[in-house]
């Protein structure tokens, strides 16, 4: 039974059966097998024209790379900005084009190329050109790049983190390249200036890595960089205390200001070279002898300021912020009367206007007013220290006229030393006067009236950009006698 249902089986599932293929003998009167060979042949140009040669024809160019011993030199194709010498090799259409070369601002030369037209295998393979761009030396091309470098420098530093998405950019290297590249002989005072704004250990890796490169070519760095030997980098905030100091007395007082004979000074109190606790580190400054205002500059003073200075105005705001004076904030919540005199302190103010307040009063009055030094600001603070620290914008009436009033609380005041961050463990002094045409941040001194009092003693150190303002934060001036 099995055997014949196999049988029947077998054939109800037999394929029907079928005519054969047959291939004609000719076709257009040429034998089947040369046609077909002459199609597969056509197939195959075909597609070799479309893979290997189309391409080519349809876009053409090839991929250029610059060389210079400069970095960052951009390029500009045709009127366009297409790159830096640090990307990777750019794309260029064939043809004719002008190339310009620009680096920091100053066009070093232009010139015109013809880029080749290849076709064949340009998927598969690259055509690449290598274009050299000549250095170019000039007195104004190393001072702009050494402006930049500064910038550049006192800009990163700020950013003590490059964790993830961030990264700190090879400055220190690109300089001492810079620097071979032009065999430049001044150089010295700027790479000091920025290793002193070493704040992290990507910046210390990099300064480290330019000092190589520069000793390959036999120089120098110019100054004495020890004070980077031991230097560290911690989160963690300074918590240290306050070392007593002598007290310090103002010799006299005179309608609002009291006068000090100033002398050496040891400012701060931690003794290390980790960053930032170096912000407060022991050291010796000379203060010369001055006057300091009573009071923090008023809101009623800081109006007569406006009155006749109209650009100063929140009025004006919008140009104000244009020109890189004052941030958005500028005034806010402050309403200015030369009819009411307020005595309450001015703030909402950047460091800019303070500057421009200073400069007013100086040519009302024939004197010369600035703001203080952190040195000055911290020798006038040591008289202070017996005093309550002021929790409120109240100013106090019953002054003792023995020292200034509200330096501790009231508000943060600003100096017109520029912060830079390792300078307590090197020239303090020295690097001031060359922070004056920087963009450093400014030392702001005393706390303000919502800080907690245990953790502001005249050795602390606050921070504001030049351009910021800040409802916690006004001024007072000094005359330097």
């Amino acid at each position: 039974m099995d055997e014949y249902y196999f049988r029947n089986m077998i054939k109800k599932n037999k394929l029907p059966e079928v005519d054969p293929v047959v291939i004609p003998e000719k076709i257009f009167g040429i034998r089947s097998g040369i046609v077909i060979l002459m199609g597969l042949i056509i197939a195959i140009l075909i597609s070799f024209f479309l893979l290997f040669m189309l391409p080519g024809i349809i876009k053409g160019g090839v991929y250029v790379g610059f060389d210079c011993d400069l970095t960052n030199v951009a390029i500009h194709m045709d009127g366009k900005y297409l790159g830096s010498t640090e990307g990777t090799r750019y794309f260029i259409e064939s043809g004719d084009h002008e190339f310009a070369y620009t680096k920091a601002g100053i066009e070093l030369y232009k010139e015109k190329i013809r880029i080749s037209h290849p076709i064949f295998f340009t998927m598969l393979f690259h055509r690449t050109e290598d274009i050299q761009i000549k250095t170019t030396a000039s007195l104004d091309l190393e001072s702009k790049i050494k402006e930049d470098f500064i910038s550049s420098i006192v800009s990163w530093s700020k950013n003590t983190d490059y964790e993830g998405i961030y990264s700190f950019p090879p400055l220190f290297s690109s300089f001492a390249k810079d620097i071979n590249a032009l065999e430049m002989d001044d150089y010295s005072s700027e790479l000091f200036y920025a290793s002193a704004h070493i704040s992290s250990q990507a910046m210390l890796d990099d300064y480290r890595t330019a000092k190589t490169i520069l000793q390959a070519e036999g120089r120098e760095t110019g100054f004495d960089d020890s004070f980077l030997d031991d230097l560290t980098f911690t989160s963690d905030p300074v918590s240290f205390n306050f070392t007593s100091k002598p007290e310090t007395k103002a010799s006299a007082y005179n309608a609002g200001w009291f006068t000090y004979e100033g002398g050496q000074m040891t400012m701060g109190s931690y003794q290390g070279s980790s960053y930032p606790l170096t912000n407060e580190k022991e050291i010796m400054v000379h203060i010369p002898s001055f006057a300091i205002m009573q009071y923090p500059v008023s809101e009623y003073e800081y109006a007569l300021f406006i009155s006749e200075n109209p650009y100063w105005s929140k009025n004006n705001l919008s140009n104000l912020i244009a020109d890189g004076m004052v941030d958005e904030n500028y005034l806010s919540s402050i309403i200015l009367s030369t009819s009411f005199k307020s005595t309450k302190p001015i703030r909402n103010i950047s460091y800019n206007a303070a500057q421009a307040y200073a400069s007013w009063l100086s040519e009302k009055t024939g004197r010369t007013y600035a703001l203080p030094t952190e040195a000055m600001w911290t020798y006038a603070s040591l008289s202070v220290l017996d005093k309550k620290y002021s929790s409120s914008l109240n100013i106090i009436s019953d002054s003792d006229n023995l020292s200034p009033e509200m330096m501790f609380g009231g508000l943060w005041e600003m100096t017109c030393s520029a912060y830079i961050p390792l300078a307590r463990l090197t020239d303090y002094q020295g690097l001031e006067s060359f922070a004056k045409d920087t963009d450093d941040d400014i030392i702001i001194k005393g706390g303000s009236y919502i800080s907690d009092p245990s953790s502001i003693t005249p050795d602390t150190v606050g921070l504001m950009a030049k351009d910021a303002t800040n409802p916690y934060a006004g001024f007072r001036l000094v005359e330097i006698l």
